[in-house]
């Protein structure tokens, strides 16, 4: 099983105009936010992220959802105090095999949320192409509409694979 949901709405922060890039500007408007959180359900777990964690493994998701347009076999590094981890994707058919190497991951206050109660699932994940990439798709909407509720524009780097999700 693997799904992403969110929790809250988030509060945002006003923008900066040095920020010039995605990744500075979700970490700017998540700053101060303790109401939104995401939750990645890896086979009945979940593990939990606020906004600023995903803003370090902003770039590491784009670069993961275009790889998977191709048809070949490939690794992601996740590196973030919330989120650790090292994916590897291998394709089958239609489906997608995802198997994990937890390092770390934040509790954020969550009960029974710690490595050693991840590692007691399974660290594969078998799940349909088209519905991991859509998991990851509705969670990038919620984040462009934040961004652009804050006054940033689609000229940050690395908006390119926001602009191509429609609301």
């Amino acid at each position: 099983m693997f799904e992403i949901r969110t929790k809250g709405k988030a509060s945002l922060d006003n923008l900066r105009a040095t920020d010039s890039n995605v990744s500075e500007a979700l970490n700017t408007i998540y700053t101060n936010d303790y109401d939104f959180m995401i939750f990645i359900n890896w086979n009945g777990f979940k593990i939990p992220m606020d906004g600023v964690s995903f803003s370090q493994i902003y770039n590491d998701v784009i670069i993961m959802l275009e790889e998977l347009e191709e048809e070949y076999d490939f690794s992601v590094n996740f590196l973030d105090t919330g989120l650790t981890a090292v994916w590897s994707f291998t394709t089958e058919g239609d489906f997608l095999k995802v198997k994990a190497k937890w390092v770390d991951i934040a509790s954020y206050g969550y009960e029974n949320t710690t490595l050693e109660e991840l590692e007691k699932v399974s660290n594969i994940v078998i799940i349909n192409k088209s519905k991991f990439m859509n998991e990851w798709n509705s969670l990038l909407r919620i984040v462009k509409a934040d961004l652009l509720k804050a006054g940033y524009k689609n000229t940050l780097e690395g908006f390119e694979y926001l602009e191509t999700l429609s609301n």
